[in-house]
């Protein structure tokens, strides 16, 4: 099983919904698990509604988390830093840090970009990666947002997501995989390859 945490201190950045669709993208094909360890609870409030995928209730026991059966093991993270972030980079695979495409939010990226090499020098087989999310087409910001990431030496994923109408309505569809929206659904596809690839599977 691979963990697959999705972290960034700062909120509106698109986390869960990031982990949503990543989460029906992988159902289609593998034995999915999800941990809502976010207050808000938001992902939590839709699993009815999700199909092949499997929500762990949080007990506040990671390293139990290690003996689940499943592929893919997706978590998703408050949107604030906490204390259990360390924690549960140390159990992780690959982290997924997504980023808008503003200068307030990649310089907010930071503080976790330090936590994930901390729990590195513990984790070395530990992957992580920046996505860019909400991106909007054909402008400049885009290349320099990917210069200022480039200073923290942090990984970047080749894989940007749109600015689109259907994720921002991913939680009354259950995901962009039941909407007619071909570019979102390739978007979700390719970023779930990449990091399948990252993770050598």
């Amino acid at each position: 099983m691979k963990i697959i945490t999705v972290a960034h201190q700062k909120g509106g950045v698109g986390k869960t919904t990031l982990a949503l669709n990543l989460s029906a993208c992988f159902a289609q094909g593998l034995k999915v698990g999800v941990l809502d360890v976010d207050l808000q609870g938001s992902l939590t409030g839709v699993k009815d509604d999700l199909e092949n995928i499997t929500f762990v209730p949080y007990n506040g026991k990671l390293e139990t988390l290690k003996k689940l059966d499943f592929d893919i093991f997706i978590i998703d993270t408050p949107p604030y830093l906490t204390d259990k972030l360390s924690d549960l980079f140390s159990i992780s695979d690959f982290v997924l840090i997504p980023t808008k495409v503003s200068f307030a939010d990649v310089m907010a990226v930071r503080a976790t970009i330090d936590l994930l090499k901390q729990a590195e020098k513990k984790r070395p087989q530990l992957v992580y990666g920046v996505v860019l999310n909400m991106v909007k087409p054909r402008t400049a910001l885009n290349e320099e947002i990917r210069e200022v990431l480039g200073q923290y030496q942090v990984p970047i994923l080749q894989t940007g997501i749109s600015e689109r109408v259907s994720y921002i309505r991913s939680f009354v569809t259950s995901g962009i995989f039941n909407t007619e929206d071909e570019k979102a659904k390739e978007e979700i596809a390719q970023l779930a390859d990449e990091i399948l690839v990252k993770l050598g599977m």
